[in-house]
């Protein structure tokens, strides 16, 4: 008797499976990885894993970039600036915020501060003088409030957006 194989195509439009999962964990590990090897580790063909790689990232389930720690590049702090916004839409000043340089995020949030972005900064003085352009440079800033991250305990970049603009569809959608 034939042992049933289980279905390793992808259906079209679908989630994330088991063996999707696999896949990019061992991208993880190494993001260099060629679909052949891949498919060898997992027990796979080379065809498939390529083609599923592409599928996932034809569909923004998954991409494969680089990611460098900051202080390669010579930052030596982290803050988090939160803005107060009054009389301008906070996504306006989201957008506008997200094309300065030293941004690393840029969030729209609930509450008190609607706009909050994370800054990398090479000294000090950097962030005073970032805090100081943007409550007086970018219109519609009321109140600017700086945090400065001590210490970074943990920060996950095994998953995350994959593109700018809202996580979910609504009506900042871009």
């Amino acid at each position: 008797m034939a042992e049933d194989k289980p279905n390793i195509r992808r259906a079209k439009g679908a989630a994330l499976d088991e063996i999707d999962m696999r896949i990019i964990e061992v991208l993880r590990r190494d993001g260099r990885a060629q679909a052949t090897v891949i498919g060898e580790e997992l027990g796979l063909t080379g065809n498939l894993v390529a083609g599923r790689i592409r599928a996932m990232d034809a569909a923004g389930l998954m991409r494969v970039v680089a990611l460098a720690d900051f202080r390669v590049h010579g930052y030596r702090l982290l803050a988090r600036i939160r803005l107060q916004v009054s009389g301008r839409a906070p996504i306006d000043v989201a957008t506008e915020l997200a094309e300065r340089e030293h941004v690393l995020a840029v969030h729209i949030t609930s509450g008190r501060w609607p706009v909050s972005c994370l800054y990398a900064f090479h000294a000090a003085r950097e962030m005073i003088e970032a805090a100081r352009d943007v409550s007086a440079g970018i219109a519609g800033v009321e109140d600017v409030d700086v945090e400065l991250v001590n210490t970074v305990y943990r920060y996950n970049t095994q998953t995350g957006p994959l593109a700018t603009g809202p996580l979910a569809t609504g009506p900042l959608a871009a």
